[in-house]
């Protein structure tokens, strides 16, 4: 690391350390805890950009090739079983995921 890299980090973890020090206790809790989550999932390398990048651009492509009256067909039939009342929720009262066996 630099010591150009260094200041800056040691810049950032003083204005984090300064933010934190301004938030409610639940809020500094959850900074802490998202900042544990960053630790142990480092960044993806580049090949890995560029993979998503050419799944999202297959993803484009697929989806502008889609003929919108199947697309159309689709979203009549699921409009269709949710007015039957064919279909189970996913979430309860609360937005608690739902688990049907």
């Amino acid at each position: 690391m630099t010591a150009k890299t260094q200041q800056t980090q040691a810049d950032l973890v003083k204005a984090i350390a300064d933010i934190a020090a301004t938030m409610p206790l639940a809020r500094t809790v959850q900074l802490y805890q998202f900042a544990l989550f960053l630790k142990t999932h480092p960044l993806p390398s580049e090949e890995t950009f560029e993979e998503i990048a050419a799944d999202e651009a297959l993803w484009d492509a697929q989806f502008a090739a889609t003929d919108d009256t199947k697309l159309a067909a689709l979203i009549a039939a699921v409009e269709a079983e949710i007015s039957e009342g064919k279909t189970l929720p996913m979430f309860d009262e609360r937005g608690e995921f739902i688990e049907h066996s």
